[in-house]
């Protein structure tokens, strides 16, 4: 397909208006600039970023009313005249969904990107529109986000690069020596992919333990590496720690849930001069009170993690590609597009792990 050809073509979309207010639309299919990339969506992934963002009406990877859904992969169909010449019409392809500054002169880039933190760019480009038949690749994240699939890589499981770029930035970030004790709150999908991550790339040099209310996702965390999974449904205390380690806290402990509640006990679990990872994202204005006595005289530091950068989204398809995660196992749900409002209430109500949802059916 030429830019010309999708001239006044229309697809059906999901466009977001405001909180709980998604629907099915017919819109123009994304006109391409000279830079960017016209792609065909084979499988989207929703996850529960789309599901607040819905419950919110609003977030800052998206304009309102505006295309909704992020992680993709699927099949370039058109270029700009002056988009790089390796995408090629017929490429399976997966990519970000943004771009920190592209200025080929450092000194030109925002202060965040100067200082190597990417992931808080103050000029980040944000890209949405996977819930829909066709979405455009802006020039800057096709320079850089941007990756060819072999022909073994199913389009459903690189879909999930993005959330495990996330994944992957927390664990580049966060310090971490044999020996170490780390407890990961919540066994979905994130949970998940941390307990692949950690255990691939440190071996059997640490120790993990995997925290969550459903036995069946307890269950599957132990099979993606966890020494020890633990029902948290009565509250998990110091004593479960000791317990699962022989310590009284940990040295890590990841909050992989987006609760106030799961925050407030991953605190409660961490050691002496442990590390906190607030890693699921809340509402705005929400507060977590924090013992200061402990925060000092125990040096507990605390490192929250948002979003990822290109060295992360390289780092996870990467991972995909090789079967460092099986992230396939994290698919429990496939769908077509216009079953996206049950989509998102399975998400809610926890009955899937990771729902692809198919443009196309």
């Amino acid at each position: 397909m030429s830019p010309v050809e999708t001239l006044n073509r229309t697809m059906m979309a999901a466009v977001l208006h405001g909180p709980e207010d998604v629907q099915l639309e017919e819109v123009p299919i994304p006109q391409i600039g000279p830079k960017d990339i016209l792609a065909r969506v084979e499988a989207a992934s929703i996850d529960f970023t789309d599901r607040k963002v819905y419950l919110r009406g609003s977030h800052p990877m998206i304009q309102i009313p505006g295309l909704f859904g992020h992680e993709w992969a699927g099949v370039v169909v058109a270029r700009g005249e002056q988009a790089d010449g390796r995408w090629q019409p017929g490429m399976r392809v997966v990519a970000a969904n943004s771009a920190p500054c592209a200025d080929p002169n450092p000194a030109a880039r925002c202060r965040a990107c100067r200082r190597a933190r990417q992931g808080m760019c103050e000029r980040l480009l944000y890209n949405n529109g996977a819930f829909a038949p066709y979405i455009r690749i802006p020039g800057r994240i096709a320079e850089v986000n941007l990756y060819e699939l072999p022909t073994q890589v199913p389009f459903e499981e690189a879909a999930l690069a993005e959330p495990l770029a996330c994944v992957m930035h927390a664990v580049r970030r966060v310090p971490i020596a044999d020996g170490d004790r780390i407890v990961i709150v919540g066994a979905g999908p994130i949970g998940l992919m941390f307990t692949a991550i950690l255990r691939h790339r440190y071996g059997r040099s640490i120790r993990l333990l995997s925290v969550d209310h459903h036995d069946d996702r307890l269950d599957l965390a132990k099979s993606f590496g966890a020494d020890v999974a633990l029902n948290s449904a009565g509250g998990l205390e110091q004593a479960g720690i000791r317990a699962a380690f022989g310590v009284e806290g940990a040295d890590v402990v990841i909050e992989a849930v987006g609760s106030l509640q799961a925050h407030r006990e991953a605190f409660e679990l961490v050691g002496r001069g442990g590390t906190l990872v607030p890693f699921g994202g809340v509402a705005e204005g929400t507060v977590l009170s924090l013992d200061l006595h402990r925060l000092h005289y125990e040096e507990i530091r605390i490192i929250p993690i948002y979003h990822h950068t290109p060295a992360d989204f390289a780092g996870a398809v990467q991972a995909i590609i090789c079967r460092d995660v099986p992230v396939s196992r994290l698919i429990t749900a496939r769908l077509p597009l216009k079953e996206l409002p049950r989509a998102l209430e399975m998400v809610q109500e926890r009955t899937t792990l990771r729902t692809i949802l198919y443009p196309w059916s």
